[in-house]
């Protein structure tokens, strides 16, 4: 199968795109550039010019916005058929930077094109406002939570992970990619220490468990969901 019957195959079975006809998908994929990406590489920075609009087509990528002080915070998890990067909302720079949680593969396409399609599939352009609303709630409640007490935060971030990239296990639910303490200290927004003394504590209280290569088993979602509850 050649280049363009591979790409054409690929941007197919992309959600996003489920019901383009053909001949749109096939000029698409003719434009379509493909990216691989190791754990932790850059895929685009925080304030490079919005060019590419960015699909995920395999692994998790992570949306990080760091402060004045260098801290970061990681804003969203991308999970494959998301859309990212400013350029999908006709941004000049991207606000923050997207980061490869695990090895991944990106399909991107200059915004020119992007905004051909939207102008020629208004029922695409519903697709995206639907993924972009639920991701902007997403942002809503972290913001809502920035008060609260760690404890909280964590269990929330936990949660959330579980229902985006959870798979059912004998034991509980386990959250499919790889996190570090880092990356769950910068998803509730607290310091390395506290993450690891809140991780600690709920695996002591039989919520969750850690496995080899940094994987999460959560054993209470009830518990969890009681402790990300207002006091």
């Amino acid at each position: 199968m050649s280049a363009p019957d591979t790409l054409l195959a690929l941007l197919a079975r992309v959600p996003l795109f489920a019901g383009l006809p053909e001949r749109d998908l096939a000029a698409l994929a003719n434009l379509t550039r493909v990216n691989h990406f190791e754990r932790e590489a850059l895929v685009f920075g925080q304030g490079a010019p919005c060019d590419r609009v960015w699909l995920l087509r395999a692994g998790e990528i992570k949306i990080v916005h760091q402060d004045l002080d260098g801290r970061e915070v990681i804003l969203e998890v991308i999970s494959p058929g998301e859309v990212l990067g400013g350029a999908v909302l006709f941004m000049e720079t991207h606000p923050a930077a997207a980061k490869a949680m695990t090895a991944a593969e990106t399909v991107s396409f200059s915004s020119e094109a992007y905004a051909r399609l939207l102008h020629e599939h208004p029922d695409l352009a519903r697709k995206l406002i639907r993924m972009l609303g639920g991701r902007l709630h997403s942002l809503m409640g972290l913001q809502i939570l920035a008060g609260e007490r760690v404890e909280r935060r964590m269990a929330h971030i936990l949660l959330k992970l579980a229902d985006r990239v959870g798979r059912a296990d004998p034991d509980g639910v386990l959250i499919t990619i790889p996190l570090s303490r880092q990356d769950l200290a910068d998803m509730a927004g607290t310091t390395l220490e506290t993450a690891i003394r809140t991780i600690s504590r709920f695996r002591a209280q039989g919520w969750l468990e850690t496995r080899r290569g940094g994987f999460v088993l959560i054993t209470a979602l009830a518990a969890l969901r009681q402790q990300a509850e207002p006091d």
